[in-house]
């Protein structure tokens, strides 16, 4: 009676935690933008903007900055100008550091003057961690936009928010995924709408 007792309870769990891993599976939230008529096959090489960050988090612009340009150049998307020359080309282009607002005359000066054929231009709108009772799990909002360097058009852009949030996690004391791991992923599923 006993093993039957047991028997029961490991099946019960097993099936608690199909459950729970169905229920979990990705938090992506995500919409994109594509300019009709507009074949984006012409781009061979871009240049990456300083991404603004909206966040509570100071570097987080910075931070996913870096991680999409090893995601587009990983996906081999685009060949990507390195971001120390963009970075100069930007100072040349504004008085304030760091500045991430540019009109459409000044994006397609920057495009010449960087020979690429787009910028992607980013925004950061959440990169925390929350806290939902006694269990903590990170949330990343990021907005990617490529811009046409000639015509300063947007061409595609997309948004999307992914959590670490997991009903599985939650329940059995798994800690959530890293900020960092995370961020990765949700830059990496916003980047294959371009593909």
């Amino acid at each position: 009676m006993e093993f039957v007792n047991k028997f029961k309870c490991i099946v019960l769990i097993c099936l608690i935690s199909l459950l729970c891993s169905c229920i979990g599976g990705k938090n992506i939230k995500r919409k994109t933008f594509v300019r009709e008529n507009v074949d984006i096959s012409f781009i061979k090489k871009i240049a990456v903007l300083r991404f603004e960050n909206h966040s509570k988090y100071e570097t987080a612009g910075k931070i996913l900055r870096d991680i999409t340009i090893t995601e587009i150049l990983a996906m081999k998307i685009f060949d990507v100008t390195g971001k120390s020359i963009v970075d100069s080309v930007l100072n040349e282009e504004s008085d304030e550091e760091d500045s991430t607002a540019y009109d459409k005359e000044a994006l397609k000066r920057i495009a010449r003057k960087l020979k690429v054929d787009a910028l992607l231009a980013g925004s950061v709108d959440s990169y925390e961690n929350k806290r939902d009772g006694n269990y903590t799990y990170p949330a990343v909002t990021l907005t990617l936009r490529l811009i046409d360097g000639k015509n300063g058009m947007i061409l595609w852009q997309t948004s999307g928010t992914e959590t670490g949030y997991s009903l599985s996690n939650r329940l059995f004391g798994v800690k959530a995924k890293d900020i960092n791991e995370l961020s990765f992923e949700l830059v990496e599923d916003l980047l294959t709408s371009l593909k």
